[in-house]
């Protein structure tokens, strides 16, 4: 993973938290909860049929950038194309909402539920594990 990358996006993006971990596997693991709680906070709005919070789109999308930009796409293909193609199905879902599709509320809640599980292995995985800045 281009983590290095990774790390300079958010801080670029993340405007509200100032400290920022340095460590590459927090950063994943940050980026992975905001990329949550848009999807959340997106799917309970679309389920209410209130307005959906353009700050949540915007964190959503940011989000998703960084993760899909941190990708090692030469080294571990077997790993980097499925996530790719889960964020690439998450951030569809949050256009499609934006554009307000029919039957865009299940599949939003779907991609919802793909970044918690993402989320929840992360946060399981072994920090010194394969992770290191390229």
């Amino acid at each position: 993973m281009n983590l290095q990358y990774a790390r300079q996006q958010y801080r670029r993006h993340a405007q509200t938290d100032p400290s920022i971990p340095d460590d590459p596997h927090a950063i994943i693991a940050l980026v992975l909860r905001e990329l949550h709680g848009a999807l959340e906070r997106l799917c309970i709005a679309s389920a209410n049929k209130t307005a959906l919070p353009p700050d949540a789109m915007v964190k959503g999308m940011s989000a998703l950038y960084i993760l899909q930009s941190s990708l090692d796409m030469d080294s571990d293909r077997d790993v980097a194309v499925p996530l790719f193609q889960v964020y690439e199905f998450c951030r569809q879902q949050i256009m499609a909402a934006f554009r307000k599709e029919a039957g865009q509320d299940a599949e939003l809640d779907k991609a919802r539920d793909f970044v918690g599980s993402l989320r929840d292995a992360w946060a399981q995985m072994d920090r010194t594990a394969s992770v290191s800045l390229a």
